[in-house]
Parts: structure tokens; sequence; C-alpha cells
């Protein structure tokens, strides 16, 4: 997306709520975007915005040079300070700047933004070849329906299947895009060498990043076969936001986040990543704008390390068995009882602690399982959901009658912050 009509600048000046702000202001079909107030007025005017906002919370700093360097210029600048977490009080506010000062006509459609998306990637690519890889997330899959619609079949989509999956995911994304799309569609099974490299590592640190590398080659491995120059990618907008810096560093200016643990410097490939400016909620509507069945938007949000990061220590094959046999023992009783969609996010967690317990009238020592339900908008915070005590019931004693080794279940009732949505 080059260029979008409208576009107010949220400058964050220490306000703990810039992104939801900005999605307040979206929702009034005016385009926002937050950067930090450290980023150069040249860099600003690319985005030839209509109006800037300085956000900060009731108390912070001025940072009255910065704020002199955008005052200078001649867009029309609003001072914002949100008081006590005031959500719809500033961005009422907000919203009479934009639409009486700056004059904006609420332009943001959606609906406007698939042809924008689609007429940007067919002047990128011309008569080129795109590759996708492809999770069966709702991210990849809108970008691939986009690219897809795009240039057709000149996208082929690689699906790895790295051994950290769910139960069943390879197979429930090779039926849903054979059943809906006209799709290239490459699947590699690289299990046993994902496994094998993530063995006796613990660090949750080091295993993203081997996550992260693993996939790259075996991924490139597989983009060699399509000669394709061109690499879709489903890049949203808070994974650019979380690699900005808000705290005042100079450095701290808007760059690419990619979700499949780094990409390196070296990268052959251009990239497409037609919804890098979208929060995940607009992912959703575009998605189903564009005709992608429920069963794949709905779906709860999954973390690209997959099952990796819910598996606490190192990662052995049985233990990773547990895992995925209770998460889809969660997954199956939201769904029975009616819960799967009043929660963001719903999963087990596998805990490398052993626990006395009882099996078949004799003493056990197993593992732990734990369950974590939430709630969020965009991820930046979330709040536990209060799951009914007969549907947690249900799942502790499916799991440790169902699941060998477990014989515990807890649940996780920390909210972010001060926790993170992931256990690692």
């Amino acid at each position: 997306m080059k260029h979008t009509p409208e576009t107010v600048v949220l400058l964050d000046f220490g306000c703990s709520v810039s992104q939801k702000l900005a999605r307040g202001i979206r929702d009034n079909s005016i385009y926002t975007m937050v950067m930090p107030r450290t980023v150069p007025v040249n860099r600003l005017q690319e985005e030839s915005p209509a109006g800037i906002i300085i956000c900060k919370d009731a108390g912070v700093a001025d940072h009255a040079e910065d704020l002199k360097r955008f005052q200078a210029t001649d867009i029309p600048v609003m001072i914002l300070e949100v008081k006590d977490n005031n959500i719809d009080e500033a961005v009422s506010a907000a919203v009479e700047f934009c639409t009486g000062t700056c004059k904006c006509q609420g332009l943001w459609k959606l609906e406007n933004f698939i042809d924008d998306a689609v007429k940007d990637i067919r002047e990128q690519v011309g008569d080129g070849t795109v590759v996708l890889g492809l999770s069966g997330g709702v991210d990849s899959s809108v970008v691939a329906a986009l690219i897809h619609k795009a240039i057709g079949d000149r996208l082929t989509c690689v699906f790895v299947n790295h051994g950290l999956l769910r139960k069943g995911e390879q197979e429930q994304v090779q039926e849903i895009f054979e059943r809906n799309f006209k799709m290239n569609l490459v699947c590699v099974d690289a299990a046993d060498r994902f496994l094998d490299k993530l063995a006796g590592v613990d660090d949750p640190e080091k295993k993203r990043k081997i996550i992260g590398k693993e996939f790259i080659e075996v991924f490139a491995d597989a983009a060699k076969k399509v000669n394709a120059p061109f690499l879709g990618q489903g890049t949203i907008y808070p994974d650019i936001l979380e690699s900005i810096s808000f705290d005042g560093n100079p450095a701290g200016v808007i760059k690419s986040h990619h979700n499949v643990g780094g990409l390196p410097e070296d990268l052959k490939f251009q990239l497409v990543e037609p919804v890098e400016r979208l929060f995940k909620d607009e992912v959703r509507k575009v998605g189903k704008l564009l005709g992608l069945p429920a069963e794949m938007l709905d779906r709860h949000p999954f973390p690209g390390p997959s099952l990796g990061v819910r598996h606490v220590g190192a990662i052995k094959r049985e233990t990773l068995a547990m895992l995925r046999e209770a998460d889809a023992i969660v997954t199956e009783e939201l769904y029975a009882s009616g819960w799967y969609h009043k929660t963001w996010q719903t999963f087990a967690i596998f805990v490398p602690v052993k626990t006395v317990g009882i099996r078949n009238g004799c003493r056990s020592y197993d593992y732990v399982i734990a369950i974590r339900s939430i709630n969020s908008v965009d991820a930046v915070t979330a709040q536990v959901v209060r799951l009914p005590w007969e549907l947690l019931e249900k799942m502790a004693d499916r799991i440790v009658h169902e699941v060998d080794g477990v014989n515990r279940v807890v649940y996780d009732i920390t909210a972010k912050p001060p926790g993170t949505i992931e256990w690692e």
C-alpha cells in the first residue's frame, strides 16, 4: 500500500495507549499511523499527512525540542494529553481535529484497500512470480488471497511442517485451500530436521532463533524450485510497531519486522507485504471481503514458532505429543461449549514440572499442563477470560485421563501486562 488518502500521523511522545488511539481513529474511516517522537521530519512527510497528533499520557515530559521540529512544518498539529487512559474522550477529540482542522472526509475504507493493494501488487510484481510461506493463520492466508487475486497462478504457496504444528494442522490447511482456491500449494515435511535441531535447547530465545533459521533454510530450498524473485509476507502493523523504539532512541524509526524469525540481510527476494499497515482485526475484515471461509478467519491467533513457544523448556518428541493432544482437547471443548468465539486465544502450555498424582489407583509422577484464555483486540494488552468452572473441569478431566504422562492441569490468571500472552 504505497499511499493512503487522508493519512494522520500519531506521534508517540510517551503514550501508553497510542495503538488503541490509532485504532479508534481508524474506526472513523481516517487512516492513522503511529510513529515515535524521534522520527525525522522528512520521514514523516513521506506519508503526506493531513495532520499530526502529538499524544502523551498526563504527566509525561514535554520533549520541547522534538515538539518544535513538527510545529515548524506547515502540517496542522494537535497536542493530545490522555488522562487516566480515557480512550473514548481522546479518540473523540482526535477525530474532531481530523474532520475539522484537517478537513478529513473519512475516505479510509477496507473495500478500497483491497483494490489499492491489488493494484500495488501488480505494479510491484509486473510479470514476475511470488512465493509465499503459508502457515494457515489469518495473516498469511489473507496475503495469499490478495496476491492470488492480483496475479493468479503466478503465486506459489509453500507450507512447511516443522513438527510444531497443532493436531491435524497440515491436513486442514491443504483441505481449505484446495476447496476454496485454485492455488499452487507445496507442502514440505521437515519435522525431524527441526526437532533434531531443537533437542536439548531450553532457552526460549535460542529456540525461537533455531526455528526461525531452519524455517528460512527449508523455505529457501523449496523456493529455489519455484524460482520466484518476490517473497510474500504476512507482516501486519503491530509487528512493525513492536520494532520501533519509542523511548527516545534516535535510531527508533519504522523498520520491517518479519514473522519468520528474522530474514537474512543477503535475502535474494523482494518483499511483497500488502497488509503491513493493517491491524489484526482489519486483516480479518479484509479476509471476509475476499471470501475466505470463517473456519480460517475466525481461528485464534497462533504464534509463528507454533507449539515451540507453548512447550516450556527443551522440546522432546514425547512431551510435544502430550502438548499437542492437550491443546486439541482444549480446542474441542471450547467449540463444544460455544466458548471458542467468545475468547481471543485459549490454548494449552506444557510445563516441564512433575507432580505426584494418582492414576489407576497407583501413584504417578507426571507433567503439568497449563491452560491460558485471554481476550484482546490488538495483542498489546490482554485480559484473562473467566471460563466457566464446569468447562475448565471438563478440559482438565479429559486431559489427565486421555493424555499419557500428564496428571495435573492449572489455569493461568495473569493479564498482559505484567505477563505476556505466550509463556515463552
